[in-house]
C-alpha cells in the first residue's frame, strides 16, 4: 500500500516539520512492531502554494497512492481543498485525509461541506496517523488477496473499512455517509518523536525547523496555542545532542517553533548557554520569546554571543493596557522595552517585534500610540500585522461582541471592528507597506532617523510617505533599488521640508540629507553606477587610486599580509560625507537619540551653513567584511585621503 504525506509550503525555502515528524514516527514504530515495512510505501511530497495547482494534482495522481494526507494551515487550505476535489474526480477510490491546525476545529462541518474528503486528523498527528496507516494496510492485504489489486494502487476499495471509531482524535465519514468524531487523542510525550534531520540531503537549501516544546502557558485570545495550556518539553539531553548534530553539519539556520521558548527561563537559559559554548561560527538560531521574561542573567549570556548566533522574535501586539487585558496577555511592557533596548545596545542580536492591528479596544489613535511605542524599542524589524480570526480561538467566539468583520476565506483577516473602520484599516495597510519598504529592508537606517526629527512622530512620517506613494502612483509599481532612494528624497523635500524655508537653511538640510542617503546607498552595495542625486564622482581619481596604492593612511592602514592594492580597490569604496552627517552616523550606530545631540556638536537647526559645507569627512567601505545582522559593509570615517 502506498501512502503520501503532502505539504504545500508558503515558500520553497520552508520545510514542513509536521509531515516529516509524522513520517518518521510511522516508520520507526512500524519497524519496531513489524520488523520491516512489510509492503508499506510511505513518502513525503512537498510543494509550494506558488506551484500550478493542476501540476501538483498531476504529480500526486501519478504516485498512484491508496491514501493521501495533507498538512493544512491558514496559508494553504484553499489550495489543498481545490487539489483534493480534483483528485477525487479522477481517483474516486483514493482515500483523502487532512490534518493540521486549520482543520482541527469544525472538522465535522468541513467533512459535511466537502464530500470528497474521507477524514480529518484532529490535533497532534503522529500516533493517530500511524494507527490509520496500520488499519488501511491490514485492509489492503485482504483486498489484494481477494481482488489481486496491485499494492500502491488507488484502485483498492476502502469504503467498507471498519474499526476507525477505535482510533482517537479523528473525524471521518462512514460508508453510509455518517460523520463520526472520536474522543481526543491523549497528548504525546515529546521524547517519542524521532529526530528527522539524520539525513540532511533532502533539506538542502531549506530552513530547518526544530521543536523542543509544545503548548503554551499563556492564553492569548487570538492564538490557537492558548487552547493547549499545558507545555511539554523534549528531554534536554536529546535537545542538546540534536542541536550539536546540526551545528556539526554547519547548517545555516535553525528556527525553533516553540510558541514561547523562554516560558521556562532556566531551561531556555541552559540552551542559550549551550549554543554559545558550541557555536560553530555559522549557524543562526531563531527563537520566539516573551521579552519581558528576560532577566539580567539572560542578558549576560546574550552579551557573550557571536553576532548573528541567535535572533529573537517578540510579540508585543499592543501597548494599550485595556487591549492587553482583553486579549488575555500577561506582559510587562516597560520591562519588555528595557530588555529590547539592552539587547539592541549589544549590537549582536537581531530582534523582530510584532504588532497586531484590529484587536479589541484598539482604535486608530490607540494603534498609532502602540506603533510609536514599538518603534521606540528600536527593533531590527517591526512587523505590522493584522488580526487573523482563527477557527477555534477565543477571538472567534467574541466576534459578535466585538462586531468583528473579517474575510470568509483564508487568511480570515480583520476588515473592521467596533473600534476601527475599514477605511482606517486601509490607512494602516498603507503604513505597513512603507514600513516594509523602508524600515524593515534595513537599507535606510541612517537617513530615516534624520527624517523623523522633522515629523511629529515616526507613524506620521510613514503615513505621509504612504500618502505620497499613492498620490504618485508608486504603490502598484515594483520600484528598483536606486528609484526607492530617489523617491524617498523627493518625498522628503516635497512633502516634509516643502518650500517655506530660507535658502541657507534649506541648503544645510539638503547637504546633510544627501550625505546620509548616499551613505546608506553604498553601505549595502558597491554600486557600479552613482545615484542620480550625486551624479559626478566627487573625489579626484588620482587621489582615490593613490589611497589604495599607498595602503591607506596613518588614520586607516589597509596593509595586511598579502595586501593587493587592486583587489582592495575593487572590494572597497570611498565616499565623502558632510561632517555633521558623520556625527549623526556615529550617534545612530551608538544608539544615541539624535534629538539629544547638543548645539556644540553642530547639529542645531540654526547652525551656520558655511561651517557645515566646509567640513568634509570620508567614508571607506569594506565589502569583504559585513555586519552579520544587517549585511552592511564594514566602514570607517576618516578625516583625510
Amino acid at each position: 500500500m502506498k501512502v503520501v504525506l503532502a505539504a504545500l509550503n508558503a515558500k520553497y525555502v520552508h520545510s514542513n516539520l509536521a509531515v516529516f515528524d509524522i513520517e518518521a514516527y510511522a516508520k520507526e514504530n512500524w519497524n519496531v512492531e513489524f520488523g520491516s515495512y512489510n509492503g508499506l510505501d510511505l513518502i513525503v511530497k512537498e510543494y509550494t502554494i506558488n506551484h500550478n495547482l493542476g501540476a501538483i494534482m498531476q504529480s500526486l495522481y501519478k504516485e498512484k497512492a491508496s491514501v493521501i494526507a495533507f498538512s493544512c494551515y491558514i496559508w494553504n487550505i484553499s489550495e489543498v481543498l481545490h487539489i483534493c476535489r480534483e483528485l477525487k474526480k479522477v481517483s474516486p477510490n483514493l482515500i483523502i485525509w487532512l490534518g493540521g491546525p486549520e482543520v482541527s476545529y469544525d472538522s465535522e462541518k468541513l467533512l459535511e461541506e466537502n464530500g470528497y474528503l474521507d477524514g480529518v486528523i484532529i490535533g497532534e498527528g503522529e500516533k493517530t496517523f500511524y494507527e490509520i496507516v496500520k488499519l488501511y494496510n491490514s485492509h489492503s492485504k485482504v483486498e489484494d488477496k481477494e481482488e489481486d489489486s496491485h499494492i500502491g494502487s488507488s484502485n483498492v476499495d476502502f469504503s467498507n473499512i471498519g474499526d476507525i471509531d477505535e482510533i482517537f482524535g479523528v473525524a471521518y465519514r462512514t460508508s453510509g455517509g455518517e460523520i463520526v468524531t472520536t474522543p481526543p487523542r491523549p497528548l504525546l510525550s515529546m521524547d517519542e518523536i524521532p529526530f528527522i534531520y539524520k539525513d540532511l540531503n533532502k533539506f538542502e537549501n531549506k530552513i530547518l525547523y526544530y521543536e523542543s516544546s509544545r503548548g503554551c502557558p499563556f492564553s492569548c485570545s487570538y492564538c490557537l496555542s492558548s487552547i493547549d495550556k499545558s507545555v511539554r518539553f523534549r528531554n534536554l539531553t536529546l535537545v542538546k545532542n540534536e542541536l550539536e548534530f546540526l551545528m556539526d553539519d554547519r547548517v545555516r539556520q535553525v528556527k525553533f517553533i516553540d510558541r514561547t521558548f523562554n516560558c521556562n527561563k532556566k531551561r531556555a537559559r541552559e540552551i542559550w548557554r549551550y549554543l554559545s559554548e558550541k557555536d560553530n561560527g555559522v549557524t543562526n538560531f531563531h527563537f520566539e520569546i516573551a521579552a519581558d521574561l528576560i532577566d539580567e542573567e539572560d542578558l549576560a549570556i546574550f552579551k557573550t554571543m557571536r553576532p548573528g548566533l541567535i535572533q529573537l522574535e517578540i510579540g508585543l501586539q499592543s501597548t494599550n493596557s485595556n487591549t492587553i487585558q482583553e486579549i488575555r496577555r500577561v506582559m510587562d511592557v516597560d520591562k519588555l522595552k528595557h530588555n529590547m533596548l539592552a539587547v539592541r545596545k549589544m549590537g549582536n542580536i537581531h530582534q523582530h517585534l510584532d504588532l497586531i492591528a484590529g484587536l479589541p479596544y484598539e482604535n486608530y489613535e490607540s494603534f498609532v500610540r502602540s506603533f510609536n511605542d514599538a518603534y521606540a524599542m528600536r527593533p531590527n524589524q517591526l512587523q505590522l500585522g493584522f488580526l487573523k480570526v482563527l477557527k477555534g480561538s477565543y477571538m472567534e467566539e467574541q466576534a459578535e461582541e466585538y462586531r468583528l468583520v473579517y474575510q470568509d476565506e483564508q487568511p480570515y483577516e480583520v476588515l473592521a471592528t467596533k473600534w476601527i473602520s475599514y477605511e482606517e484599516i486601509l490607512k494602516l495597510k498603507r503604513v505597513e507597506e512603507m514600513v516594509e519598504l523602508y524600515y524593515n529592508s534595513d537599507q535606510f537606517e541612517h537617513v530615516l532617523p534624520y527624517m523623523e526629527t522633522f515629523c511629529k512622530n515616526p507613524f506620521e512620517m510613514f503615513d505621509r510617505m504612504g500618502v505620497y506613494y499613492e498620490k504618485k502612483g508608486y504603490m502598484e509599481i515594483g520600484l528598483k533599488r536606486e528609484m526607492r532612494y530617489r523617491v524617498l528624497r523627493d518625498f522628503f523635500f516635497e512633502d516634509i521640508i516643502g518650500t517655506e524655508m530660507e535658502n541657507l537653511r534649506y541648503e544645510s538640510i539638503r547637504a546633510v540629507f544627501d550625505s546620509l542617503l548616499t551613505f546608506d546607498y553604498y553601505l549595502r552595495e558597491n554600486a557600479k553606477s552613482r545615484p542620480s542625486w550625486s551624479k559626478e564622482y566627487p573625489i579626484d581619481k588620482e587621489i582615490y587610486n593613490n589611497f589604495f596604492k599607498c595602503g591607506g593612511t596613518e588614520e586607516l592602514s589597509l596593509i595586511k599580509s598579502a595586501y593587493d592594492s587592486k583587489v582592495a580597490a575593487r572590494s572597497m569604496h570611498i565616499e565623502p560625507v558632510k561632517e555633521n552627517a558623520a556625527i549623526l552616523i556615529n550617534a545612530i550606530d551608538d544608539n544615541i537619540d539624535i534629538n539629544d545631540i547638543d548645539f556644540d556638536m553642530g547639529i542645531s537647526k540654526d547652525m551656520n551653513i558655511r561651517d557645515e559645507c566646509s567640513n568634509i569627512k570620508y567614508v571607506v567601505y569594506d565589502y569583504e567584511h559585513r555586519n552579520p545582522l544587517s549585511c552592511d559593509a564594514a566602514f570607517k570615517v576618516i578625516s583625510h585621503l
